[in-house]
């Protein structure tokens, strides 16, 4: 389904699972290199980053980050730059396992839609 980009955005969801728990300073890394990435990328619309609060409903997977771009070639550049391959070597040292979601908002996805529509700044 084709975007229109003068008012929908990509959302790029990804899952993050290590092998155990990571420890209080590695935690403290890792959330500063992610939530630096709005800071260093200007592709990067929104960025959100957390833990589950239970954990009981996760199937093993620690941490979620959530990202916002205009389009697929935003989040193309966001994927290729340096910052995010910051991010990249560090989840692949700690053997992170990932799982990534992308798709666009639009009517048929974001119920606020109708009501709400955004607006792109430019």
């Amino acid at each position: 389904m084709a975007a229109d980009a003068a008012t929908t955005r990509l959302q790029h969801v990804v899952l993050m699972r290590f092998p155990t728990a990571l420890g209080g300073g590695e935690d403290a890394e890792l959330r500063e290199i992610v939530l630096s990435l709005a800071r260093q990328i200007e592709e990067v619309l929104a960025c959100r980053f957390g833990s589950d609060l239970t954990g009981t409903r996760t199937d093993g997977y620690h941490y979620l980050l959530f990202t916002e771009f205009r389009d697929t070639d935003a989040m193309s550049s966001y994927v290729a730059h340096p910052a995010h391959q910051v991010l990249v070597r560090w989840l692949d040292a700690h053997d992170c396992q990932r799982l990534a979601f992308d798709y666009y908002l639009d009517a048929t996805t974001d119920a606020s839609w109708s009501s709400r529509p955004v607006k792109l700044p430019g």
